[in-house]
């Protein structure tokens, strides 16, 4: 990562600024109006910015001293600060292990309120700690986006820039990282209550992947409609009663391990649920017309 973000500098020394990329966040136009990767050897003299400008500082290297409103702050690998409109700030790099810095310029349009990340950042326009540790690859993807110029880049630079100013306010507001893992997967589909045009889609699912034990009064709650209700549904989107959809998922799922598993009858039955290897052979014949073992044999 250090190499490649060192790699990108030499074309960022001084930013880029190209009129800026916009994206939308909570509503609110944000106007990237540089993008920077340097090297500060020398001082960063003080100065503030005006209505509406923020800059974000990701230091990624080396160690210095900023100072915000003139009280002193360590700038080292890691550390991030946020200086809004008004707020005097400079830096001095250490000779003998310069700081190198990520800088973002921001212009936030003010014809919204936004949200409480916007609204966060306008409360809290100065701001010094430590950065999430997805800051410096996003600030990898930005640079590499901007320097390649390749398919789909100008689509997805700003994507990466509103996830950057994201992830910085949250820093800000000391969100917790440990939710950006994936959770452990659950056994079953779930499903909050939904709007009967997603019905569709929500039955789809728990027909394909539950249909061992799923009810009809299971399907209802999952709809959050009443059994009556999700009766009418199933005979308006499938023509079908409960009864009959799951006895044709169950089917289905049989043909398929019949035909492309090694698993035995039995097994096959206990997964999907009949309480024995007979009653799953009466069922299946009467469905397809043979028994499954002759199906198994004649492929």
């Amino acid at each position: 990562m250090k190499q490649r973000m060192e790699k990108e500098q030499k074309g960022n020394r001084q930013g880029k600024q190209g009129g800026g990329v916009r994206f939308l966040l909570e509503g609110v136009v944000v106007n990237a109006l540089m993008v920077s990767y340097r090297r500060f050897t020398e001082v960063m003299p003080e100065h503030a910015h005006g209505e509406n400008i923020y800059e974000i500082h990701l230091v990624t290297d080396g160690k210095g001293t900023v100072l915000l409103n003139r009280e002193a702050h360590p700038a080292g690998g890691g550390v991030l600060y946020i200086t809004g409109p008004g707020v005097l700030h400079e830096q001095i790099s250490d000779k003998e292990n310069p700081v190198t810095e990520f800088g973002l310029y921001l212009q936030l349009e003010e014809d919204r309120a936004g949200g409480e990340l916007i609204q966060s950042l306008r409360r809290q326009p100065m701001w010094h700690g430590k950065g999430r540790k997805s800051l410096p690859l996003l600030a990898g993807q930005i640079l590499s986006e901007q320097a390649a110029e390749r398919p789909g880049s100008v689509e997805k630079l700003p994507h990466l820039l509103a996830d950057f100013l994201i992830e910085c306010i949250r820093s800000m507001l000391k969100v917790p990282e440990e939710g950006e893992q994936l959770p452990a997967p659950e056994e079953k589909f779930s499903a909050h209550t939904v709007q009967e045009e997603n019905a569709f889609l929500v039955t789809d699912e728990v027909f394909l992947y539950e249909y061992r034990e799923i009810t009809l009064q299971e399907l209802a709650r999952r709809l959050g409609f009443s059994v009556r209700q999700t009766q009418r549904l199933l005979y308006r989107i499938y023509g079908k009663s409960f009864t009959q959809k799951k006895l044709e998922a169950r089917m289905s799922a049989a043909l398929t391990l019949l035909q492309n598993s090694r698993f035995s009858i039995t097994e096959i039955s206990e997964q999907l649920g009949y309480s024995s290897m007979e009653h799953f052979s009466h069922a299946f014949a009467k469905y397809y017309g043979c028994v499954p073992s002759r199906l198994r044999k004649g492929k």
